[in-house]
């Protein structure tokens, strides 16, 4: 088997693995790895292992081998990181040839998606973390199966693999052998199953990497300044982790900016981009760290987190989306406002307010002839007005505010990697159903809503999230999903996280509310939560009466 060496090459990409079927590729898996591409077939060619990289983390080549091990891998280890290891993946892959894949994925801490093929033993193994934040697809094609980050709707009936195992595919006998967690999940994994000729479940179990729920109510044993203290200490190291990891590596790479114009300057020449008219020559912030922004809490914490941790020279991107009525939008409002709280809580750190505009044609043009491939398999009009939403919000391409009051040119982001702040709103009682069932059926019916939204929060939001915001060649990051900060705020009472006899804007997430006074952030502080979808005001562009659930025929279409 022939390996490329010496090409520079890191951890966020696509891949993809074929057995028994043609290799597949499509134009969605380049451009979640714009910088680099490469294909090998093992096992006689019945296996077909290809990456696609984006230059993030450092330098190991993908597809790698070593000792009878092949890998492809979309990730971030973040468990004892060693400065010895100039990727992610090399480290991945000597822990899989010293520990096997099981305890390789139980030391994981960080956002993953794998599949190895283990020489010796014949076999494949793959898996998404417990959380599934980054995609891994699957179909049956010809008489085998293949494992993809993107799925294409003209190759097969694609599902996501479900993060509530690992899975190994013993190639001799043909067979499904999965390993599930010691919990209860309130995921659905036959579809799944149903691929495969009996499947076994193993008697050997996972570990949950998250503590169990506290459903305690009061708070007895800590004041309430400590938890505030540690849980900011937490959320703080979570942030920091990943942004210096990246501002690091980036810079290795004098080439990065360039790339990145280059890649963002050519689609202004399609027609469908609605900047195609105009000079494309276009400026780029600059930026080598983002933020998908609605003015909310949850952002606007993670950016002046992000202001703490990396150096005073860099500017951070924060990107806001609006459809229709664009300043009128609850979001962009509440944006402007937010920023006034980071700029006087920050001072010298360069804030970028991306605005990105979106009209009702571009809406329908690009949904029609991109988006809904990225959101495939997911086909709910909730799934749509989110993920047309994240897609031209991580697109980056809109006015620039600079400096209070004073709108700039038309700009895109150079951002590589893109911060969100989802997590919170499960974490914390943030959505109103948490405050409904606590009206209706108190403490008991909020703790089982609670337990529902961490436990399923793979199988709803974060593969779908991570297809749509990969395609622009960003990485994707939540650190509110970070495995030592939900079990930490999974250990607290939940008297300390929401207070939902207090009105609405204060007793959800009252915690996170009290945080973001002790650092200033007093707009944003009181600010209700308002879901994308609303906020941005893309649920009613198109002016239909419909509801979350329904399945939605313009993805289908």
């Amino acid at each position: 088997v022939s390996i490329l060496l010496n090409v520079p090459l890191s951890d966020m990409c696509g891949i993809s693995c074929s057995y028994k079927s043609a290799g597949y590729c499509n134009k969605r898996l380049l451009q979640r790895g714009p910088d680099f591409q490469s294909s090998i077939k093992i096992c006689e060619g019945e296996i077909s292992l290809s990456a696609f990289i984006l230059n993030v983390q450092g330098n190991c080549p993908q597809p790698c081998y070593k000792e009878g091990v092949y890998l492809i891998y979309n990730g971030q280890y973040l468990s004892n990181f060693h400065d010895s290891h100039e990727s992610d993946t090399q480290l991945v892959l000597d822990k899989l040839v010293n520990d096997g894949p099981i305890q390789t994925m139980s030391n994981f801490k960080g956002p993953h998606a794998i599949v190895a093929y283990f020489e010796k033993e014949n076999e494949i193994w793959f898996w998404r973390d417990y959380f599934g934040r980054r995609s891994l697809l699957i179909t049956k094609h010809c008489q085998g199966f293949v494992l993809s980050s993107v799925g294409d709707l003209s190759f097969g009936q694609w599902i996501e693999v479900p993060s509530q195992a690992i899975y190994c595919f013993k190639v001799n006998e043909g067979k499904l052998v999965y390993y599930q967690y010691n919990q209860a999940m309130f995921v659905d994994n036959s579809k799944f199953l149903e691929l495969f000729e009996n499947p076994e479940s193993s008697s050997r179990f996972l570990k949950v990497p998250i503590s169990d729920l506290n459903k305690t109510v009061e708070l007895k044993e800590f004041p309430i300044e400590s938890i505030i203290t540690k849980f900011l200490a937490l959320l703080s190291s979570s942030v920091s982790i990943r942004a210096k990891c990246c501002l690091q590596k980036l810079q290795i790479s004098p080439s990065l900016l360039k790339m990145i114009e280059e890649r963002h300057c050519h689609c202004t020449s399609d027609n469908t981009c609605p900047f195609h008219n105009l000079d494309t020559d276009l400026q780029g912030t600059g930026s080598l760290i983002g933020v998908l922004y609605s003015g909310g809490i949850d952002c606007t914490l993670i950016a002046y987190l992000l202001h703490q941790c990396i150096p005073p020279e860099e500017s951070i991107d924060l990107l806001t989306v609006a459809f229709g009525h664009y300043e009128t939008t609850p979001d962009r409002i509440s944006a402007k406002a937010s920023l006034a709280d980071l700029r006087r809580s920050c001072p010298g750190r360069k804030f970028n307010l991306v605005m990105v505009d979106v009209s009702l044609v571009e809406l329908q043009v690009l949904r029609e002839r991109h988006i809904r491939d990225l959101v495939y398999p997911h086909n709910t009009v909730l799934d749509d007005s989110i993920g047309c939403a994240l897609w031209f919000a991580a697109r980056g391409i809109g006015i620039v505010e600079t400096v209070e009051g004073s709108e700039g040119s038309l700009t895109y982001s150079t951002a590589r990697v893109v911060f969100s702040g989802l997590g919170a709103d499960e974490l914390l009682g943030g959505y109103s159903r948490h405050r409904g069932a606590w009206e209706n059926t108190g403490m008991p019916g909020l703790t089982e809503e609670l337990e529902r939204d961490i436990n399923r929060i793979s199988e709803r939001n974060l593969g779908r999230d991570n297809r749509v915001v990969g395609d622009h060649g960003r990485d994707y990051f939540t650190p509110y999903l970070d495995t030592d900060f939900v079990s930490y705020v999974n250990s607290l009472p939940l008297s300390c996280k929401m207070k939902f006899e207090l009105p609405r804007g204060h007793g959800e997430k009252w915690i996170l509310r009290r945080v973001a006074e002790e650092v200033g952030l007093t707009s944003s502080s009181v600010l209700p939560k308002r879901a994308i979808q609303f906020g941005s005001k893309i649920a009613k562009l198109e002016g239909r009466k419909e509801k979350g659930k329904d399945v939605c025929k313009r993805l289908l279409s």
